[in-house]
Parts: structure tokens; sequence; C-alpha cells
């Protein structure tokens, strides 16, 4: 369960712009340093997710980011890394699906085919509450001590459902928050069972996500917040 508590945080584990303002989000800074921390059900701090921007281009329309992703657990020992890209438009941002896989815990040993299938998550430029927004899908095939495994992680009903102050330690923005459902399966020899969860992340438009809260069942399964921007 607490793997798959990290896989959700760390895609939560990710808006109203123009592109005027692409610069002002986290993963366009170049050489940025982003910490965010993950809550356990019991909202105890269980460790972070530090994301750093390697490298940052214009291309045509748009502005386009690679940036890494390192997962610590509550003993600040470094448990899986894996990287991602971000990218900024006319009509608005994409942000990179692969971005949680890596930080499953029963991934470590999975090895992932050199160019896995693209999945972005979108977030259009002219957001408004009770806007039904882009579902997303990811699948993946890799092998796990010889045996083939199979992932798939889909974001699902995504809707603007209203909009909120939110306060971290890195500061206070006014947010979108966004409610939908996650799907996650990873097969093995023919057998997999799927988990379902519900999600709410808040999302500042020009910066990014501020926050997340992961839910099973009706009941709290953890969260995340941005402690730090470098």
């Amino acid at each position: 369960m607490k793997s798959l508590v990290i896989l959700l945080l760390t895609a939560c584990s990710v808006l109203s712009i123009n592109a005027q303002n692409c610069k002002g989000y986290y993963y366009l800074t170049n050489n940025a340093e982003i910490e965010m921390t993950i809550f356990d059900s019991k909202d105890n701090a269980s460790g972070k997710t530090v994301y750093k921007v390697t490298r940052v281009r214009n291309t045509g329309d748009s502005t386009i980011s690679d940036f890494t992703n390192n997962y610590y657990d509550r003993d600040a020992q470094l448990l899986t890394s894996g990287e991602g890209h971000f990218r900024c438009y006319g009509s608005g941002v994409v942000l990179d699906m692969k971005m949680s896989i890596p930080s499953m815990q029963q991934m470590e040993d999975i090895k992932i085919p050199a160019k896995p299938n693209k999945a972005y998550l979108d977030y259009p430029a002219e957001m408004q509450v009770g806007q039904q927004l882009k579902d997303g899908l990811f699948e993946m095939t890799g092998k796990m001590n010889g045996v083939d495994v199979d992932v798939s992680y889909s974001v699902n009903n995504r809707k603007v459902a209203g909009q909120e102050m939110v306060t971290t330690p890195a500061g206070t923005w006014t947010c979108y928050k966004i409610a939908y459902d996650i799907d996650f399966e990873m097969r093995m020899m023919g057998a997999g069972i799927p988990i379902q969860f519900s999600a709410v992340e808040w999302f500042a438009p020009g910066f990014g996500t501020v926050k997340s809260v992961s839910m099973k069942d009706g009941q709290l399964v953890g969260a995340t917040l941005i402690t730090s921007v470098k």
C-alpha cells in the first residue's frame, strides 16, 4: 500500500496561463530544485520527492524542460529516481505522466524500455470552475527478474471543482482545485489486481502543483505539499 501511495502522491505525484507566463512555472526555471514532502494517512511526513530541472529550451511556440525526480524515505535515503518533461505553450501546459512511475517501490527492479509510451496530463490555459479536463493514460511493458511486467496507470474524470487559497512553507497561491480518479494495475504472468483511488490536487496558475491528497474508499491515504523551491 505504501508504494501505491507514493505513486499517487508523486503523480498528484501533477491552470490558467498564457505564453507570457511560462517562466513562472517551477518546472521551467533552469537549475531549480523543488521539494515536495509526502505525508501518510496520519499526517506524518514519510518522505519527499526532489525535482531538479536540468534543461530548459524554446521550441517553436513552446517552452520545454527536462527534470529528474528523486524519492527519499523519512530517513533521507534515496529509494528511486526517474526523469520527466514539462511543456508550456499558447493554450496550456502538459506534464509527463511517467514521472510518477519510478517512485513506486515495487517498480525498483523493473527494467524500463528506452522509449516507453509517451503520456501527458493537460492543463488548459483558460481553466474554469466546473470544467471537465482531459484524462491521461500511461502504459508500459518492462521486465522484472526476466519476467514481463505490464503497467497501466490512468487518471480519469478530471474536473475543476473550485478555487482556493493554499499556503505552504514555500509560499501562498490561489489555486484551481482539480478532482479526479486513479486506476492502477501491474500485471505479471497474466495476473494482476486493479486498484482504484480518488484524488484532489491544487494547481496554481503560472506556478504549478502545490498540494495534493489521495483517498481510497473515502479514507485519506496520504498527501503532498510543496515545502521548498530553490
